[in-house]
This record gives structure tokens, C-alpha cells and sequence, in this order.
């Protein structure tokens, strides 16, 4: 199966663009003109592996969401992502839904079609999807995956707006460096420099490193711009968020945001793939695979073949001693009862709690600690630019008093 990119109108008028899979050129110009639409350019494109790029969540959100209702009224899931493609705004979802709509009609199953998505659709997706296919009850897989997304994306706006007001003290800080060390500092260590006067070590320093900047101003500025932009492309690397993560370790407030933020994820995943038919062991790997601490990560390679021993999911838990006792207690009480979808389901909700009060508690301490550090330099080098003042009129003081003795 090839992939073509093409350009046509729609039947409002309308040029729209997109890609699609098809076995040929054929194929491909059926598909696209079999709802009205008039086919400008139709080309292979060549050498193409899996489609890459995410989608936000909250696109992610509004497909399960749809295909949900879509599905439960009756519409056929072909007819549904149809619908779908032709009202998102994303083009990259667009392209995906184009994909879906065709491969369906190929007699494709759509678990099959998420596999070329893997930037898009997490591992949990497709296995719910899959489950969901097997059962007959898609319908409920996508309320299921649309309240586990909606849950973390509500945990990760929270996270995200307790840090706004630190980011932006942040920020001014580094604005406030680049307009002392660049324009200002320069201009009176000049003036200061060219007294041949004696100054503080530290005066003398601050004044020369600031001059030295001022000259390299467009090199360090790009070099900062292109840091920037690696750095955050960097953090999207599943591998770099790791070593962070190693290295936040000695930070306690760190850690137990991390570990908590993991035990929702975990509660909210394992409870929805539970729920979903998915088998105990496969959902408890896929559940520890996705957390961000390596030490859970690590026992998703253990659990499975234990369980299958005839271990209890509680026991393991309490042996390995990686998880916090009240999750070991309510994991057991739920496989006492037969409810532990739904236990997992309340302890996720307890767990994200739990993380809006750290990040709270985080950000209290962030902000003095940020306000002292800009009060620290600001003050410092206010400091070291009144001392040469004060020698100076000290000077010219000198100087003026000296014919009257």
C-alpha cells in the first residue's frame, strides 16, 4: 500500500489537501472524489515509513468522544471518522482520519490502522481499541479512552498553570540579566574603566565580563535561541526525559511529584484497560511501561511473569516495595471484593488531588526562593556599581578641599 498527497474541491467550493493510503493512483482518486469532490493533483509520495508528529490532546479528546456518541447511535465507524475529517482544524489529524476512513473500507481493523500512528496513539490505545473490536463494544472502549485523556489532561493543565506564575518570574529575571549584562553595565563600566581609577575586584570584573558580552551580543544570542529550540525538542525525547528524571533524584519534592503524577497515571491506565476485558498481565505491562520513574518501568519486565505464577497483584506490590502502602491496601481490598477497576478508578482521583496540593506546595517554595535569588543579584550589582560612584565623589571631594589647607 502506497501513500499519495493530493489537492482537490470540495463540494462547497473548497481547496483542502491531504494524504491518503491506497493500493494505486486508482484508488486513491475514487476515494477522494467519492463524496462529491472534484480531484485536482493526485501523486505517489515515495519512501514514506510511519507518519510522524502528535496531535494535541485535546484533539485526541474530541475523536474518542465523537466516535463514542457516533458509534452508539448507530453510524458506522467509517461514516464516523468521515464526519471527523472533514470538521478537524489539525491538519496532521486530518490526514490520520483520512488514512482511517480509506484503510476501513479495505476491511482493515482499526487497532491495525493506530499502529501507524505511534506519535499519535499511545500503546494503551491500541490495545483498547483491539479489546473493544474483539468484545463488541467499541462504543465503550472510546467513553473509556476519553475520560483516561480528558483526566490527564486536566491533571496536566493544573500542573502546567501552577507554574505559570513561577515561569514568568523566571523570565523577567532572565530579561532583567540580558538588559543589565548588555546595555547597561557596559555603558558606565566604560566611563568608569577610562578613570584609571581603583575599583573593587569584583566591580572590575562584573564591568569587563559585561563589556566582553556586549561584543559577542549576536553570537550568544543565536547560540541561546538555538539552545532553546534544541533544548525543548530534546524534552519531547522520551530518553532525555529520563536522564532528568535520574537527576531530579536527590530532590525530594521533585521525587514525589514524579512518583505521584506516575501513581495516577498508573490507578487511571490500569483501571481503564481492567475495565476494558484487557488480560490482568498485559494490562499491568502496558500500565508500568508508560510511567516516567524508571524503577516502575523496570518491574513491567517481572510482574507479568510472576502473576502468571500465581502471585496476587497485591502481593507483588507489597514485595517490591516501590509503591506507597495505601495503594497496596486498596488494591487488595479491591481483589478481595472484585472491584479493583473501580477501586483503581477512585485512587486515581485521590492521587491527582494529591498532586494539585505538591504542586501547590512546590510553587510556594519556588517563588521566595526566585524572589531572593533576583533580589540577591540585583542587589549585588546596584552594589558594585554605587561603590565607584561613592569613590568618586569621594575623590572629587578630595580634590576640591585640598587649595583651602
Amino acid at each position: 500500500m502506497a501513500t499519495f498527497s493530493y489537492k482537490a474541491i470540495g463540494p462547497d467550493k473548497k481547496v483542502f489537501t491531504g494524504e491518503i493510503s491506497a493500493g494505486d493512483r486508482e484508488e486513491a482518486a475514487k476515494f477522494i472524489t467519492k463524496n462529491g469532490a472534484s480531484l485536482i493533483l493526485v501523486r505517489e509520495v515515495r519512501h514514506r515509513g510511519l507518519i510522524k508528529g502528535a496531535v494535541p490532546a485535546i484533539e485526541k479528546i474530541t475523536f474518542c468522544r465523537y466516535l463514542s456518541v457516533m458509534l452508539s447511535t448507530g453510524l458506522s465507524l467509517s461514516e464516523g471518522i468521515e464526519v471527523l475529517r472533514t470538521e478537524t482544524k489539525n491538519p496532521l489529524m486530518a490526514k490520520v482520519l483520512g488514512d482511517m476512513s480509506y484503510n476501513l473500507e479495505q476491511g482493515v481493523e482499526l487497532s491495525r490502522i493506530f499502529e501507524r500512528y505511534p506519535d499519535v496513539f499511545e500503546p494503551y490505545f491500541l490495545t483498547l481499541t483491539h479489546a473493544g473490536e474483539v468484545s463488541g463494544k467499541l462504543a465503550d472502549v472510546f467513553t473509556y479512552l476519553e475520560t483516561e485523556l480528558r483526566a490527564e489532561y486536566n491533571l496536566s493543565t493544573k500542573v502546567k498553570g501552577a507554574l505559570i506564575y513561577p515561569a514568568i518570574v523566571f523570565a523577567a529575571m532572565i530579561g532583567i540579566g540580558v538588559l543589565m549584562f548588555f546595555f547597561v553595565l557596559p555603558q558606565i563600566g566604560r566611563v568608569f574603566l577610562s578613570l584609571k581609577m581603583p575599583l573593587p575586584a569584583f566591580t572590575r570584573y562584573l564591568f569587563t565580563f559585561s563589556i566582553t558580552l556586549q561584543r559577542q551580543f549576536v553570537p550568544i544570542i543565536l547560540l541561546s535561541v538555538l539552545a532553546a529550540v534544541g533544548g525543548f525538542f530534546a524534552l519531547r525525547s522520551k530518553r532525555v526525559r529520563t536522564v532528568f528524571v535520574h537527576a531530579a533524584r536527590p530532590v525530594p519534592l521533585i521525587r514525589n511529584l514524579v512518583k505521584k503524577i506516575d501513581m495516577a497515571r498508573f490507578c487511571r491506565i490500569f483501571s481503564t484497560l481492567i475495565k476494558s476485558a484487557v488480560p490482568i498481565t498485559e494490562a499491568l505491562e502496558l500500565s508500568l511501561n508508560l510511567l516516567t520513574w524508571p524503577q516502575y518501568r523496570q518491574l513491567a519486565l517481572s510482574f507479568p511473569d510472576e502473576m502468571k505464577k500465581g502471585k496476587t497483584l497485591s502481593g507483588l506490590f507489597k514485595e517490591s516495595k516501590s509503591f506507597p502502602p495505601l495503594l497496596v491496601q486498596m488494591m487488595a481490598a479491591g481483589e478481595r471484593t472484585g472491584t479493583i477497576d473501580t477501586t483503581l478508578a477512585d485512587l486515581a482521583g485521590f492521587y491527582e488531588q494529591e498532586v494539585e496540593e505538591e504542586v501547590k506546595s512546590l510553587t510556594q517554595i519556588i517563588e521566595p526562593v526566585l524572589m531572593l535569588f533576583v533580589g540577591i543579584a540585583v542587589g549585588g550589582m546596584i552594589l558594585s556599581i554605587i561603590a565607584p560612584i561613592y569613590s568618586v565623589v569621594g575623590n572629587f571631594q578630595q580634590a576640591a578641599g585640598t587649595p583651602g589647607r
